[in-house]
């Protein structure tokens, strides 16, 4: 019961990786709300909170506007109480060859997977620095380490590169009341990957040495660990849940 007593919201936490995070974080005593753009992927998660005995709080919102963002944190901050601990889960992808990819296309990848980051902690920071206490978890990815990135896909690898250099100067800056540290994912089985061709998965599975893709709890541990008081004297880190993949960039 790592999370008893703690106010935690996950943005991006309606599916996948963030939902599972939510979900493990309140059998361990959490008072967990998430925040996702889509009316019917909140309901569906509430429904699936309520079927194992929890209470879920859900806020419909675009980590990338300002005014949804703020106005999420202050509602779940006055449900709750204060807000301990932030998961800056959401993000997007675009997979677009690079003489097709457009400017529009850049700028929407970066507002939602990194300058939503920074929306999202800057108002929860607010909160937890006159509590002078709090955690921040940012979901990166195994994109964003150095030689990592893919062709598709490259303005989401920047993305997530940028978050885990944003991760390290956030870190400098609200110490020391605040932790901010990184998880960065490698080939996860969620609801997205999963219509994949076979091949490609067969591509991500051959690339892992442990020859598996990560499932969603593989990732959501990380995040508990970096989230709660194990993690208490660790800050401005990342950490690679990947199952290997990263070593044959060496």
């Amino acid at each position: 019961m790592r999370f008893q007593g703690k106010s935690i919201l996950v943005t991006g936490g309606a599916r996948g990786i963030g939902l599972t995070t939510a979900l493990m974080m309140l059998a361990e005593g959490g008072r967990v709300g998430v925040m996702a753009m889509t009316p019917e992927h909140l309901r569906k998660a509430a429904e699936t909170a309520r079927a194992r005995g929890f209470a879920l709080e859900t806020y419909q919102g675009d980590v990338s506007k300002p005014d949804q963002v703020h106005s999420t944190v202050e509602a779940f901050v006055r449900t709750c109480g204060r807000i301990d601990v932030l998961v800056n889960n959401a993000g997007m992808i675009i997979p677009k060859p690079f003489m097709d990819r457009t400017a529009e296309d850049w700028i929407r990848t970066l507002e939602v997977n990194l300058i939503g980051v920074f929306l999202c902690s800057q108002a929860a920071a607010k909160h937890m620095l006159v509590q002078k206490s709090g955690k921040i978890v940012n979901v990166s990815s195994i994109r964003g380490v150095p030689h990592c990135g893919r062709e598709g896909v490259m303005d989401y690898s920047a993305a997530k590169s940028g978050v885990i250099s944003l991760t390290k100067t956030m870190a400098k800056e609200l110490a020391p009341h605040i932790t901010v540290n990184t998880v960065a994912p490698g080939h996860t089985l969620t609801d997205l990957t999963a219509p994949l061709p076979d091949a490609v998965k067969k591509g991500m599975v051959e690339g892992s040495y442990l020859k598996r893709m990560a499932q969603p709890e593989d990732i959501a541990k990380a995040i508990l660990f970096m989230a709660s008081d194990d993690a208490n004297f660790i800050t401005g880190q990342m950490l690679l849940v990947d199952g290997g993949f990263s070593l044959k960039a060496g």
